[in-house]
């Protein structure tokens, strides 16, 4: 027992000899161990907790900011939709990334800013409506709910509680005011202007205006509401500014209808007058009058001009009238253009009714347009007594005085007689 005892510590002492010489044979081996070990037990562990490698080149540290918070992460997600559907953030058309959802990771520290779309209504004087968007600029938010803007009209966020039951439903409100028209004389220059300004005080601090020296406004109560029209004016000491106005008669524009009876006629609109605001510079002393200098016209309202209608439409001649065949036929003949048809008509039916024989005892005119004296009619052929293309043919040239026969309608429409 003790033999073999013997015998296996002198195989240990071998063996140990024997591997002292191979490490002093090979002095790198053990720290080359010692590195792979810890290496590859390190490698292990970041795998298995969920680590990534970091410095690897299609990897990048990007700054999310979604919903005012700011989250940090390492990715390789080639574009912006990609990481956001990595992390699993939901988003809707009407969300808004900045940059845009298409654009590449390609360096460190991108930032990406997520602003959700919320419900907005917006007050545009009496009407409200609502949208769904991320966008945050006031004039944007407008325009992109279809609604025209001046440059001078305001937008902006509105906090007080909304009475209308759309606007409150809404987590945000907006406000258009809309600017107004006037006009503002300095010194007697008159210019127009817009403005959203509630008065006149409000206004001529808009425009940075201070009176100084005696220098006055009108109207002189800077609390006067704004309107649409209206004249402001700043004048030097011992003048004022005058509006008068004044009415703009309307005109009228004459049509014609191939379906009305010719000598009727009908308003197919019916005219509005205008008005229109002279403007002076007074000069006062001592409070009275001395001179007065125009400086300006304004047309405050465009007078609307009123559509009559005149009817050409010619009727064949009855058992009543004397003259044989159509009128249209027999103005044709004495060479009348077919555009005056219904001013001849409408003439000649209240002279004689058409009728070449017609005589007024009381005054001795004769013929379809009364000629006084009948001999008159004599230059238009001898048969001037019984041919009614004849008496026509001298209508059309009386008519001539008047510029034709539409004159010479006109004419009889304004005074009874031609």
């Amino acid at each position: 027992m003790i033999k073999r005892t013997q015998i296996a510590l002198r195989k240990s002492k071998r063996r140990v000899k024997l591997k002292a010489k191979f490490l002093l044979r090979h002095p790198l081996l053990v720290p080359l161990v010692v590195f792979f070990v810890v290496f590859f037990s390190g490698l292990t562990l970041f795998v298995v907790f969920g680590a990534t490698t970091q410095g690897a080149k299609d990897t990048h540290i990007v700054n999310l900011y979604v919903d005012g918070k700011k989250r940090t992460v390492s990715t390789r997600a080639k574009t912006i939709e990609d990481l956001l559907n990595r992390l699993k953030i939901p988003l809707i058309p009407e969300d808004i990334t900045e940059p845009s959802r298409t654009t590449p990771i390609i360096e460190d520290n991108t930032q990406i800013n997520i602003y959700r779309a919320r419900p907005i209504a917006i007050t545009d004087g009496n009407r409200t409506l609502t949208l769904l968007s991320a966008q945050r600029a006031p004039r944007l938010l407008a325009i992109q709910a279809g609604i025209s803007l001046l440059p001078q009209d305001k937008v902006y966020y509105d906090e007080t509680p909304a009475q209308d039951t759309l606007a409150s439903s809404a987590s945000e409100r907006l406000v258009i005011k809309r600017s107004v028209e006037v006009q503002l004389s300095l010194f007697g220059v008159i210019t127009k202007i817009r403005s959203t300004a509630s008065n006149v005080g409000d206004l001529l601090k808009e425009h940075g205006i201070n009176l100084a020296g005696g220098e006055t406004v009108q109207p002189q109560d800077k609390a006067t509401a704004i309107r649409t029209g209206m004249l402001i004016s700043v004048n030097k000491p011992g003048t004022k500014t005058l509006a008068v106005t004044e009415v703009i008669q309307y005109k009228t524009d004459f049509l014609v209808d191939s379906t009305l009876a010719s000598g009727k006629t009908r308003i197919d609109r019916h005219g509005v007058k205008g008005e229109q605001a002279v403007i002076y510079e007074i000069v006062e002393k001592n409070g009275v009058e001395v001179s007065r200098r125009k400086l300006q016209r304004i047309i405050t309202i465009k007078p609307i001009n009123e559509i009559r209608v005149r009817g050409i439409k010619i009727a064949s001649l009855n058992s009543n009238v004397s003259v044989s065949g159509s009128k249209s036929a027999l103005m044709a003949t004495a060479g009348i253009s077919a555009s005056d048809y219904s001013y001849v008509d409408y003439i000649i039916t209240r002279e004689s009714n058409w009728r070449p024989g017609a005589f007024n005892s009381g005054s001795g005119a004769y013929g379809l347009c009364q000629s006084l004296p009948a001999s008159k009619m004599a230059s238009a052929g001898g048969d001037y007594l019984t041919n009614p293309t004849t008496q026509l043919r001298w209508c059309s040239n009386y008519a001539l005085r008047y510029g034709g026969w539409q004159g010479a309608y006109n004419a009889w429409l304004a005074q009874g007689w031609w």
